[in-house]
């Protein structure tokens, strides 16, 4: 007789993993990932009709610290222009590439409400700089209450005998959350 095999909760998989991670220092301990595995911790203790994550009505903020560099040599880039098209608003890089800590207000994305919330806002930024190739990066992550040091962005100079289009890239969802999603919805 065939003994049936129970079902292996994917958040303690997890969890035991991050943990292991951190006791063995292969990944430092910082408030970026321990708010986002007290957040998905939640998953799964709660009934389906709960578990869509509950949202104020005040507003929320994160803060991003974006850094231009070169694509190359990855020396800093001063005098670029980081641009957020949500707000208008443009930054200008320091000496080391930072801009100043840029403001974003959390907006729960609703596309995926029903299906598995996401517990953090994006945002979208623009460089620019004379002499090189506009830079857009759709979907940055920006958790709420925390300064995210980064994104890193690599400028690459434009080539004088082709024509430069912008360099576009899109950031994933974290990999926390793709994890507790592909457990959600396990057959």
């Amino acid at each position: 007789m065939r003994e049936k095999k129970r079902p292996v909760n994917g958040l303690l998989i997890i969890t035991i993993m991050a943990a292991g991670l951190l006791y063995n220092s292969y990944m430092k301990e910082n408030q970026y990932m321990n708010k986002q595995l007290k957040v998905f911790s939640h998953i799964g203790h709660q009934s389906e009709e709960d578990n869509i994550l509950e949202v104020s009505s005040s507003e929320k903020f994160g803060y991003i610290r974006p850094q231009v560099v070169d694509g190359f040599n990855e020396e800093p880039i001063e005098g670029a222009v980081v641009v957020i098209p949500e707000t208008n608003e443009k930054y200008k890089t320091d000496e080391n590439g930072y801009t100043p800590n840029i403001r974003i207000k959390i907006s729960p994305d609703s596309s995926f409400e029903k299906i598995h919330p996401k517990s953090w806002g994006e945002t979208t930024l623009i460089v620019y700089k004379e002499g090189y190739r506009e830079y857009v990066l759709l979907d940055i992550n920006v958790w709420e209450g925390q300064t995210r040091q980064g994104p890193k962005i690599l400028l690459f100079k434009k080539e004088s005998q082709q024509l430069d289009q912008p360099m576009s890239i899109v950031e994933g969802p974290n990999q926390v959350w793709i994890n507790s999603l592909v457990e959600k919805y396990r057959p």
